[in-house]
């Protein structure tokens, strides 16, 4: 099988799956970013109640979820000035809810903290204050918490994917910043905070179910690809993180410019996605997937420019080869930004560089992806017992049979459409279901997470606290009965 997928249950490839340990100073800052986001998203609930809204600051606040900050090589300046808009932001949204609270006599619910955050904050101002906080709710309440946490940003971020297609969509923003509010709540009940982690899973669903809609009217519909990993000689740009529309940006960009020579494009980590859209599939410049899904080794070999797209998770904290560019919020030193959505640096910088000087064998990787087929399948079922399996094998076959059990093969491990499909058509049939998911990975999670509702039998592999945070993992297990295997 592919090294990719295999490196996605590898634990010994932390480093490139992008959900590891987190250095202390980076997590001290981390809390800081979340613990504004918390109270302003407290603020916002409170301020709904007397019927006031703000879709811009909803809209900033989702986009601020969906950052994750995991490198110590992050752009101190950059995150400097988000935290300090953020504090100006809850100064505002306080300021106005304290206004509506006097003006109807009404008691008023504060949170009180102590840091304030201005243009003169340091760096090592807000570790050291971070540092000295002093966790006060229990073990159990402070697990179901880092759940809301990561949910919430997950939503987030295929918020955030919708957005670049339609930027008016703001369905969801608010549930979203009422759900992650509740970790502000430690006089709630844990039963009450289980509750609404299940409820929250049907939103999740809505969500997915509208980015896929979402791609799909852009890119067309996925199928099965066969998509090269070997390179070609010539000029070269890599693109990783699993932001479409970047990708397309480029490749428009490469259309109109009147180049002399060549330049390949080749596709990394989770953009593996992209070849199943026949927007890309038939693009000429899109020439296959390069690497092993560990960036650093990755970038470090790679002879030509580098494009990080906005939703970027991986750790890339060493030096690295090359010139790379950058559209995240807060991105890495060291690396270009992209600046006004322009990406012909990035094809300029390949043009200086020399690229790979031959072309390997070609070596294909085929991979079903038939929605067709699973629907065929699934029609055949009524009143049985079927396991679902998220497999990494894709040599297998969509149904197979152990123990009188029919299981059903989802083979492609990276997105959740064919099981979110699978088990609404299971689901209307009364089928009883199981199922398995054996990758280490956020997007598998989100396919347990947003299960949780569904009142079926949830298996998740026993993840490295170095890939998954242990404290989601002993909510999943505690609270929500998920069999870790």
């Amino acid at each position: 099988m592919y090294e990719y997928f295999k490196n996605i249950i590898d634990k010994s490839s932390c480093q490139s799956i992008g959900a590891c340990s987190i250095h202390p100073s980076v997590s001290a800052l981390y809390d800081i970013m979340l613990g504004q986001l918390r109270e302003i998203s407290f603020y916002l609930v409170k301020l709904k109640e007397f019927g006031i809204t703000n879709k811009k600051i909803n809209s900033k606040c989702i986009e601020t979820l969906s950052i994750f900050l995991i490198n110590t090589s992050f752009n101190h300046q950059k995150f400097l000035t988000l935290v300090s808009e953020l504090q100006k932001l809850k100064n505002e949204i306080k300021e106005k809810y304290l206004h509506y609270c006097a003006q109807k006599q009404f008691p008023c619910e504060i949170i009180n903290t102590n840091i304030q955050i201005d243009d003169s904050t340091t760096i090592s101002q807000l570790i050291k204050y971070a540092q000295s906080k002093q966790q006060n709710q229990s073990a159990a309440k402070q697990r179901l918490f880092e759940v809301i946490t990561i949910f919430a940003k997950l939503c987030a971020i295929d918020i955030v994917k919708i957005k670049k297609f339609e930027p008016d969509f703001d369905k969801y923003d608010f549930e979203i910043l009422r759900f992650f509010a509740l970790t502000n709540g430690y006089s709630i009940r844990n039963e009450k905070i289980i509750r609404r982690i299940k409820e929250f899973s049907e939103i999740n669903i809505e969500i997915k179910e509208k980015l896929y809609k979402t791609l799909e009217e852009r890119y067309g519909r996925k199928e099965s690809a066969q998509i090269l990993t070997s390179t070609q000689k010539g000029h070269c740009i890599l693109v990783s993180g699993d932001d479409l529309d970047e990708l397309e940006a480029l490749l428009t960009t490469l259309e109109k410019l009147d180049l002399k020579e060549e330049v390949n494009v080749y596709t990394h980590g989770p953009l593996i996605l992209a070849h199943f859209y026949p927007y890309f599939k038939n693009n000429k410049f899109l020439k296959g997937h390069f690497g092993s899904n560990n960036a650093q080794y990755d970038f470090s070999i790679f002879p030509g420019s580098i494009l990080i797209t906005k939703n970027f998770i991986q750790k890339i904290d060493t030096l690295y080869k090359g010139e790379i560019f950058s559209n995240k919020i807060i991105s890495f030193e060291r690396v270009f930004d992209i600046q006004n959505n322009d990406y012909k640096p990035v094809v300029e910088a390949s043009l200086s560089q020399n690229g790979f000087l031959e072309t390997n064998k070609p070596e294909v990787l085929n991979v079903g992806y038939e929605i067709n087929d699973i629907k065929t399948i699934l029609n055949d079922f009524c009143d049985k017992e079927i396991v679902i399996v998220t497999s990494i094998i894709n040599e297998l076959n969509f149904l197979d049979e152990y123990e009188n059990k029919k299981i059903i093969n989802l083979n492609c491990p990276l997105e959740n459409d064919l099981l979110i499909e699978a088990v609404k058509k299971l689901k209307e049939k009364n089928v009883k279901i199981s199922v398995f998911n054996s990758q280490c990975n956020l997007e598998s999670l989100n396919s347990v997470l947003f299960l949780l509702n569904k009142e079926i039998s949830l298996y998740f592999v026993n993840c490295s606290s170095f890939l998954i945070n242990p404290h989601v993992i002993e909510s999943l297990k505690q609270d929500f009965d998920v069999k870790i295997i």
